[in-house]
């Protein structure tokens, strides 16, 4: 029986993308990037995984240069893409929900963990947890490790564990956890085409319904 849903930040809680990719591109362009070449769609692959990867993956920025672009790109986000995001809608909801029904909720997040708290309060969910999760400037901070950080706190086994998120690096994440994992495909990498085949979330009310026993496809 599960005791404690664990959420993903970004695509799973909240739609960040506008100032996730608007910082990038600026963090990037003062290395010289020309920013006109990256489109919408290709900078989605910029949001879930830890920031390094992120830089060095989507931008194949040099070694050498990846530290600085983290820490610009956190000053960026601190004083401005923090602040240009809003909820799913019927995100509240589920959070309310699931505290009435006597779940343990928490945020686990490749997020820094005063960044996730700071962006919880500012949409007015933060009361809504009962623990947020996030890294600190330990680049080898995992998803794995975040949530084990969460369940740590929360006082839950693996098994009455449940990681709600919208990527592949959330599932990898609660793999390495050893903690189940519900997709969902309003965020920005699972959506009804790649996750046709197995159990999913399609709206915030779905994984309710997951957790009373219903079966969504």
């Amino acid at each position: 029986m599960k005791k404690a849903i664990l959420f993903d930040f970004d695509g799973t809680l909240a739609d960040s993308s506008e100032g996730i990719m608007e910082c990038a591109l600026e963090t990037v362009g003062a290395i010289g990037y020309d920013t006109s070449l990256y489109t919408t769609d290709y900078l989605r692959r910029f949001i879930g995984p830890p920031l390094s990867d992120c830089f060095r993956i989507t931008f194949s920025v040099p070694e050498e240069k990846i530290g600085w672009c983290v820490d610009r790109y956190r000053v960026l986000y601190s004083s401005k893409g923090m602040y240009m995001m809003h909820l799913y809608n019927g995100i509240p909801q589920l959070l309310e929900a699931l505290r009435r029904n006597g779940y343990k909720t928490a945020v686990a997040t490749n997020k820094m963990k005063n960044l996730a708290e700071e962006c919880c309060r500012n949409l007015g969910i933060y009361d809504l947890f009962d623990y947020i999760s996030g890294t600190g400037k330990d680049a080898g901070c995992t998803k794995a490790r975040v949530i084990e950080m969460a369940m740590e706190a929360l006082g839950v086994e693996k098994d009455e564990t449940l990681m709600v998120g919208d990527t592949i690096n959330d599932e990898v994440g609660a793999k390495g956890a050893g903690v189940d994992f519900l997709p969902v495909t309003w965020g920005f990498g699972f959506d009804r085409e790649n996750t046709r085949d197995r159990l999913r979330a399609e709206s915030p009310s779905d994984i309710m319904e997951y957790l009373n026993g219903g079966n969504n496809r």
